[in-house]
């Protein structure tokens, strides 16, 4: 099936897939991006096999300029030299910040012996890439990096057992949950996320995965349990249903940027659920401070404090590595100019405290 297939098929088999910005309380970042989304699906751009993993909003979060045989067969050579080109005249300093970056992030997934990883899993490979950069006798993007890091990570500190049930919230396209799956491919895995989100990730999953069981939106109410659904599954749960799998106890529940976005409503919603307070594990990588006085990135006020519970034992803590070293050239006091991110990010894993 192709990409607007899939995607048609899984609107089909998603009530209340345009509901989601009738929800309460969405941050304003979030808002913008799914008015965005549904105007592109509106106009019938969403979804081909070019745009439904890189698009206007959302993104592979870019690869330096290359010209390369792999790019051209996936952009058209037209594009990629007029790309390279314009960066090259009118974007050098940020493309050279931005390959300074992507080689240190290779650099720290090395230090943690992650380099077979890095060439066993190139990402002009997988489903829907157009950001492409050959580099270490492989193929990468900045995206593509935090993935390979954080399934270096799940598989080191052992999160998740063949088997075991996984809940992600914020998918995203699902990159994340192809990597765990090939090294973990009888594990139970739940996404939650916005529906359009959902429907990037069950086109990538279902290319990468035709031979699984994809268990849609509306089929939620056949898996009471989540430990009960076939091993190797892959669930799509929208966050308007969250609630359906909110008060059970599962082996790994994992969040990667988005909760530090979150007004503090929705974030309350998750990190008080059951889920989240008694699951074997939780593995989470966001903003030391969301909104920093000084530059108040985000509509919300949490920071690292409010991740840190009394009734979970902290297993892991430090600062996350990948995208550290990136400088972004915005406005800031009346002033653009090259910077880091108001607020570095924090890696945590907890386990459930001995009572």
């Amino acid at each position: 099936m192709s990409a607007e297939e899939l995607a048609d098929y899984f609107m089909q088999h998603s009530p209340g897939f345009h509901g989601d910005l009738d929800l309460l309380e969405i941050d304003d970042k979030h808002t913008n991006i799914l008015r965005e989304a549904y105007r592109e699906i509106k106009n019938k751009k969403a979804f081909n096999q070019k745009s439904f993993r890189s698009w206007k909003s959302q993104s592979d979060l870019n690869a330096p300029a290359q010209i390369s045989f792999r790019a051209i067969r996936s952009q058209g050579a037209t594009k990629v030299f007029l790309r390279y080109a314009y960066i090259k005249l009118c974007r050098r300093i940020e493309d050279k910040f931005l390959l300074s970056a992507l080689l240190d992030d290779i650099e720290v997934i090395k230090l943690l012996g992650g380099k077979d990883l890095l060439i066993e899993n190139p990402v002009h490979l997988t489903p829907g890439a157009k950001e492409i950069y050959n580099v270490c006798g492989t193929s990468v993007n900045s995206r593509w990096l935090r993935y390979i890091y954080l399934l270096k990570r799940i598989l080191d500190l052992n999160l998740l057992a063949d088997g075991g049930v996984w809940v992600d919230v914020g998918s995203y396209y699902g990159g994340l949950q192809g990597l765990v799956r090939k090294y973990h491919p009888e594990s139970r895995i739940i996404m939650v996320d916005f529906h359009h989100q959902l429907c990037r990730s069950f086109i990538y999953l279902s290319q990468l995965f035709p031979d699984a069981k994809h268990i849609m939106p509306d089929q939620l109410s056949e898996y009471i349990k989540l430990k009960d659904i076939p091993k190797g599954a892959i669930m799509y749960v929208p966050a308007s249903e969250y609630e359906r799998i909110a008060d059970q106890t599962i082996d790994l529940v994992t969040n990667f940027v988005s909760l530090g976005e979150m007004r503090r409503e929705f974030f309350n919603i998750y990190m008080n659920s059951p889920l989240f307070r008694r699951s074997q594990k939780v593995f989470l990588v966001n903003r030391f401070v969301s909104a920093p006085y000084f530059e108040k990135t985000y509509d919300t006020d949490v920071s690292v404090l409010d991740y840190i519970a009394s009734h979970r034992k902290i297993e892991y803590f430090d600062v996350f590595p990948i995208h550290q070293f990136v400088l972004i050239k915005r406005n800031l006091f009346g002033r653009k100019s090259f910077r880091n991110t108001s607020s570095n990010y924090f890696e945590m894993v907890t386990s459930k405290a001995d009572m």
